[in-house]
């Protein structure tokens, strides 16, 4: 699908990171955008810096997506005044890293519902009038976590995995109504999640822990990056988008070197649990 002016677009998590990266990207090439997130205040900015890059919004709303019915009248609003979208963009979410003998239920349940339940709502409620409309394509960004079966990653990649396996039965269950699907698993992105990720069991304050931040943002890329990344993909049709380098080294050695991949994470397993006895 070829993003050109006027095209419909849904952005959630549009308030920061990859979907503030991601709208603005597009409001580049003049797309009509709704944009969503739990963070009013960030929304609005985006909101505005849409509309001076010639972008229009079609829509804003603060909102959880993980509430179904928020979600639900938010499309009815947008379809009501809009009709289809041409995109849906699913790219909102959390993260908490923990043992899982650290973690409380809550935890559990916030990013599920946050990172999995979000987008299975996106798709309930926008795919259907896409279906009608007999075009469009899906875009939920996973992470290196639904690809690779990181230490501590135990809720986070839960979720992540459930968004890869569900973009995989969409990516043909889609095809016969011309909707194309893409996957995104980014590693490392220098965006406002690596300050708000939970790490439970920790000393947040730790000379160690502070060590390992400075080691991610050393990785990390842009936001900007997987946004020029994920409009590519959308315009090329390609269904599984790896973001940087070392997610595709990774993921390489797990279906061709296992026993090197198996290495790889005892040693990544030994870092993480050396920090958690330090703190």
């Amino acid at each position: 699908m070829k993003i050109v002016p006027d095209t419909k677009i849904l952005v959630t998590g549009a308030a920061s990171g990859i979907g503030r990266a991601t709208s603005l990207a597009l409001a580049d090439r003049g797309a009509r955008l709704a944009v969503t997130d739990i963070r009013g205040p960030g929304l609005e900015e985006t909101a505005a810096m849409i509309k001076s890059r010639g972008g229009r919004v079609l829509s804003s709303r603060a909102l959880d997506i993980s509430c179904f019915e928020e979600v639900k009248a938010f499309a009815a609003e947008v379809h009501r005044d809009h009709g289809a979208v041409d995109i849906l963009m699913n790219i909102a979410g959390i993260s908490v890293w923990s043992l899982v003998e650290n973690m409380t239920h809550d935890h559990w349940v916030r990013v599920i519902n946050t990172n999995l339940w979000g987008p299975i709502h996106g798709i309930e409620c926008f795919v259907p009038e896409m279906i009608k409309a007999g075009r469009g394509h899906v875009v939920t960004v996973s992470s290196i976590s639904g690809l690779l079966g990181l230490p501590w990653h135990g809720a986070y990649a839960a979720s992540k995995y459930g968004c890869v396996g569900l973009s995989e039965v969409l990516r043909y269950d889609l095809r016969q109504h011309n909707i194309g699907v893409t996957v995104v698993c980014p590693g490392a992105v220098e965006t406002p999640l690596k300050n708000t990720v939970e790490l439970l069991g920790v000393d947040q304050d730790a000379e160690s822990v502070k060590a390992l931040k400075r080691r991610f943002s050393q990785r990390a890329i842009p936001p900007e990056k997987v946004a020029r990344q994920i409009l590519k993909a959308v315009e090329t049709g390609r269904f599984l988008v790896i973001t940087s380098f070392d997610v595709r080294l990774m993921y390489f050695l797990k279906r061709y070197l296992p026993p090197a991949y198996h290495r790889l994470l005892l040693y990544a397993s030994r870092l993480l649990n050396s920090v958690a006895v330090a703190a």
